[in-house]
């Protein structure tokens, strides 16, 4: 569903709940709420290149859809996603630009694209009771579970890892199987999601389980205020902040921890807050991202570029409580202590016992570790462990990074052996994937010029067109602290004839460099930063005069 306006409503957080808490943090919210409505639905194009084979799968009468992703490596019980479309749209579209099949190539597990049915505006939802299909009873709940069950027996996947995300009315459905079918799913992520206040009062799901959960401050479709009003008809639904408080509430939450995640991309006009809830009496958890700036969008595929919603959701599935990541590690802190026998003894007999002290004793100081992005010399990106990564030279991006998400293109004229064919003129350049160069810069040849370790260079190549003297310059023309050298010969063969930090009269710190060059001689170029922190664009003027 489509609508505009916008708002904010704070919420405390309640008390422990009892098993009933579900229901009866309904009671306990009071608050006021306006907003705006207006309808927009659209249908997306998709190129039919793209499209995969949808499945029939039959339910309660009707012939329904998916289509499924299996990755060619998987480990012997994977992990499955069921991945919800939102309103118009296709489950085509979910496996084609959210990143989800080439996630899953990456880390194993397989993912399912449903598809909800038609409406009588020829429009494809999943039926969360909004007003406009009303006298539409389509068992979205059953058709979802039975499909889970059937892709669980049929593929051999873990039992206690089938998972299920959705977008905007996708996000809505997450909600609904969260409070109806939790003995099925293990865990939930709605993207822009909400609860129609019919849901919302009637929701006590058997088996709580962990939720992660994203809307947009600004989100035009989904008012962060609800609409318990109805309106424009879509039906009354409840606002974001009480909605995060009745999932606190219901799983139990006593503890939040509010953070930033940094602003990676301070152009996409929008900043993420990161709360997460927990309690030490148990091993659920509730993570709520509010995009604050942010409106309808999946960020990572659209709008805010601080987080990938798929990656994040991912992470967050794949590291809910589970098999030890290593033997003896209970507590979820990767690490084998005195936490964790603190926690064996603690809860002696139930389930813990000898055999796991024992083990805990063994493997004291153990660490779990985790594959991430690297980035090879080549510019190619493996998805390894920290000490394989720099085993290879590469540049790893930290655990649980991906590649899918990583760029690590590598700057053609990064190094001398890639050196660029440049003549006299002017020539743009950006040092901005750069990295620093292992050869040495004998600082002796421009004393008091301020040069620093030429961090984050390029290199080109000249030929000189006169014997004379030649100029080179980023003078004022290079919004960083820019450092030059000039060598003669070739990258076997070279030797440094001169060098610049910062040019007399040269504003920024950019340099200007000249040396006696011989007509016909070859050259090499180095241009980089003061530091390897210091990168940016401008433009190199090259001159050469009799």
């Amino acid at each position: 569903m489509f609508k505009v306006g916008h708002g904010m409503l704070s919420v405390g957080l309640a008390a422990v709940p009892s098993r009933n808490a579900c229901v009866q943090a309904v009671v306990a919210y009071s608050g006021s709420v306006k907003s705006l409505l207006a309808m927009i639905v659209s249908s997306l194009a998709v190129p039919a290149a793209v499209h995969a084979q949808n499945i029939t799968f039959p339910h309660d009468g009707l012939d329904r859809e998916y289509r499924v992703h299996l990755p060619d490596e998987l480990p012997e019980s994977p992990a499955m996603v069921l991945v919800l479309h939102g309103l118009g749209m296709s489950n085509n579209m979910m496996m084609n630009f959210y990143g989800w099949t080439e996630l899953a190539d990456e880390r194993g597990f397989i993912v399912v694209f449903p598809n909800g049915t038609r409406d009588q505006s020829n429009i494809r939802f999943w039926d969360v009771d909004y007003a406009i299909h009303e006298g539409l009873e389509i068992d979205d709940d059953g058709f979802l579970r039975e499909l889970a069950l059937y892709m669980q027996n049929k593929e051999n996947t873990d039992p206690d890892r089938i998972f299920v995300t959705g977008f905007s009315n996708g996000g809505d459905m997450c909600y609904q199987l969260a409070c109806r079918e939790s003995e099925t799913f293990m865990s939930f992520a709605p993207v822009t999601g909400t609860m129609m206040d019919t849901l919302f009062t009637s929701c006590d799901p058997a088996v709580p389980h962990s939720i992660w959960t994203m809307n947009g401050l600004d989100d035009p479709v989904v008012l962060y205020e609800g609409d318990m009003d109805n309106s424009d008809g879509w039906g009354a639904y409840r606002p974001i902040p009480e909605i995060i408080e009745f999932w606190a509430t219901c799983l139990g939450m006593t503890d939040m921890e509010s953070t930033y995640l940094p602003d990676v991309d301070p152009d996409d006009g929008s900043i993420v807050r990161e709360d997460i809830y927990s309690s030490p009496q148990h091993d659920r958890e509730l993570w709520y991202y509010l995009v604050i700036g942010g409106g309808h969008e999946w960020p990572g595929q659209s709008g805010n570029r601080d987080i990938d919603a798929t990656l994040a959701i991912w992470n967050f599935f794949d590291g809910l409580p589970g098999e030890p990541c290593t033997p003896g590690e209970f507590n979820g802190d990767h690490v084998v202590d005195v936490m964790d026998m603190l926690l064996v003894i603690s809860q002696w007999d139930n389930p813990y016992t000898v055999v796991d002290l024992l083990t805990v004793i063994g493997h004291w100081d153990s660490i779990c570790t985790f594959p991430g992005a690297c980035c090879l010399p080549d510019g190619t990106c493996d998805y390894i462990e920290s000490v394989d990564c720099q085993a290879v030279g590469g540049d790893w991006k930290g655990a649980r990074s991906s590649c899918t998400t990583t760029s690590c293109a590598v700057t053609i004229n990064d190094e001398c052996t890639g050196a660029i064919p440049v003549t006299n003129g002017a020539t743009e350049f950006s040092t901005a994937d750069a990295t620093t160069s292992a050869d040495a810069v004998d600082e002796s040849q421009c004393p008091d010029t301020w040069l620093g370790s030429m961090g984050s260079d390029i290199w080109f190549s000249y030929e000189a067109t006169c014997s004379g003297t030649l100029t080179l310059s980023t003078c004022s023309s290079a919004n960083f602290d820019t450092e030059l050298a000039l060598y003669e010969g070739n990258c076997l063969n070279k030797v440094q004839v001169a060098c610049n930090g910062d040019g007399a009269d040269c504003s920024g710190y950019t340099s200007l460099l000249e040396a006696s060059v011989t007509s016909g001689g070859q050259y090499l170029v180095r241009l980089g930063g003061w530091d390897d922190a210091s990168s940016g664009t401008g433009t190199l003027v090259i001159n050469c005069q009799e």
